[in-house]
């Protein structure tokens, strides 16, 4: 399955993401999340958390959670601005999607429960 994917980003610019995203969750004002997503809401639910609960979990990504990214946005046809991420807890897959925004803010687009096996490229 592996051999399908296109060849994942150096370490140093996926951890110059993660840096970013970091600065970007001590700003709530920066950061939308996509709560109202039935996928989202189901696991938010699962877990006992709220929406904005996902971001202590957005704080624990390291480059071992890279799946894949940047790749450009397509609804919207930003370039390189969508991240996937994925994250193990409570025993349960999930995949994450973060899309930046031209305007510097954060959308966390999915948090929810895998609907594939997570390949961790790292």
């Amino acid at each position: 399955m592996i051999e399908n994917l296109p060849p994942p980003a150096e370490k140093w610019v996926i951890n110059l993401e993660l840096v970013r995203i970091k600065l970007l969750l001590s700003d709530p004002d920066k950061i939308e999340i996509a709560a109202n997503r039935k996928k989202n809401m189901d696991l938010f639910a699962k877990l006992g958390i709220t929406a904005t609960g996902c971001l202590t979990y957005l704080r624990q990504l390291t480059y071992e959670n890279y799946l894949s990214g940047p790749e450009d946005d397509r609804d919207t046809g930003e370039k390189d601005c969508v991240w996937e991420f994925g994250i193990v807890i409570n025993e349960i897959d999930i995949y994450i999607k973060i899309v930046h925004k031209v305007n510097d803010n954060m959308l966390v687009l999915s948090f929810h429960e895998a609907e594939r096996p997570l390949v961790f490229r790292y």
